[in-house]
């Protein structure tokens, strides 16, 4: 049992045998004692439970936890509840991290006396430590602090909203406290999440370093073409527009308010895409077309004065879905 641990790791695992083992050797290569690495094991049935075992008794620092399978946010809760440490992250199990990277993002974390530290990351398809790290992000204020409110606001005008999840260190008390959840269920979870979180924090910072590798999966659900994805996809983009726009309505900082309805419009750009190009199934169509339709986002958008190409995008969106939801099949 590991003392005084400074870094929980949660790391959801869901038949991933082919990516597990790049993902383990990058993490025996973190050398603070006092880290934990929290694999949850969401009912795979492949032998990814065995290699994970394998870890376990070869690295004290790793614990496997089985639970039915429940999809990632709910591996991911369940990770939080279990994770003792004082700093908590997320890594998904086909991706890979640099060596000690986690000890760099805490020792800032420490300096700068923050709540939440944003990383960086880069794309990589086969071997990590042979790829062009070129980074994810390049327009967040390296070195700096902001609060959570700030960040929403910059990022949003910059055009660079980084809601990985796994691109953030975050102090569990925060997280305890302010009782933040993945919504289960939910595709792009990690939206709402990170909005959820910058929303309840004063004191942000931030790592310029690429040290999260990104595995482009193309099995992955984002990846996926098939009826029942697609469908889950735009429906999570419904909600998560809903929530955006909601969430604008009920701040009084206009400059906050604009950036969160902004950012409604840019989620509808991705559901806009979906449903036009992506989805075939008539039926299914229709009905999401129905849900969108009832958001009522014009009306909010015309209240808030948004800017012309927003609105415009969004109200393209919603005649579209108003032909798809009275056509007839």
């Amino acid at each position: 049992m590991i003392k005084n641990v400074e870094i929980s790791v949660v790391i959801p695992v869901y038949n991933v045998e082919k990516y597990l083992p790049d993902l383990i050797n990058s993490l025996t290569k973190q050398t603070n004692p006092n880290f934990e690495f929290i694999f949850v094991n969401d009912g795979s049935t492949d032998s990814s439970e065995a290699i994970v075992v394998e870890a376990c008794h070869a690295d004290s620092r790793f614990r496997i936890i089985n639970k039915e399978n429940g999809g990632l946010s709910s591996a991911r809760n369940t990770g939080i509840k279990h994770a003792v440490g004082t700093w908590i992250c997320f890594i998904d199990s086909d991706d890979w991290i640099t060596p000690d990277s986690l000890q760099r993002l805490l020792a800032q974390a420490k300096e700068q006396e923050v709540d939440v530290i944003i990383g960086n990351g880069f794309r990589f398809t086969n071997n990590p430590e042979e790829s062009v790290r070129n980074p994810l992000l390049t327009k967040q204020p390296w070195g700096d602090t902001l609060d959570g409110k700030q960040w929403i606001i910059r990022s949003v005008e910059l055009k660079e909203w980084p809601h990985f999840a796994w691109l953030q260190l975050i102090k569990r008390d925060v997280i305890l406290s302010k009782n933040l959840q993945f919504i289960e269920g939910m595709v792009h979870e990690d939206i709402l999440w990170t909005t959820n979180l910058a929303l309840q924090v004063s004191k942000i910072g931030f790592v310029q370093e690429p040290f999260y590798g990104y595995r482009q999966n193309q099995s992955s659900i984002t990846g996926s073409t098939s009826v029942q994805s697609i469908y889950r996809r735009a429906n999570s983009y419904i909600e998560i527009i809903r929530a955006l726009a909601k969430k604008s309505l009920e701040t009084d900082d206009i400059k906050l308010r604009k950036s969160l309805l902004l950012q409604a419009n840019r989620e509808c750009g991705h559901f806009f895409a979906l449903i036009r190009k992506k989805l075939t199934a008539h039926k299914i169509r229709k009905e999401l077309a129905k849900k969108f339709i009832a958001l009522g986002l014009p009306s909010i958008i015309l209240k808030e004065r948004s800017e012309i190409s927003a609105f415009w995008l969004t109200f393209r969106c919603f005649l579209v879905c108003y032909f798809y939801a009275l056509r007839r099949y």
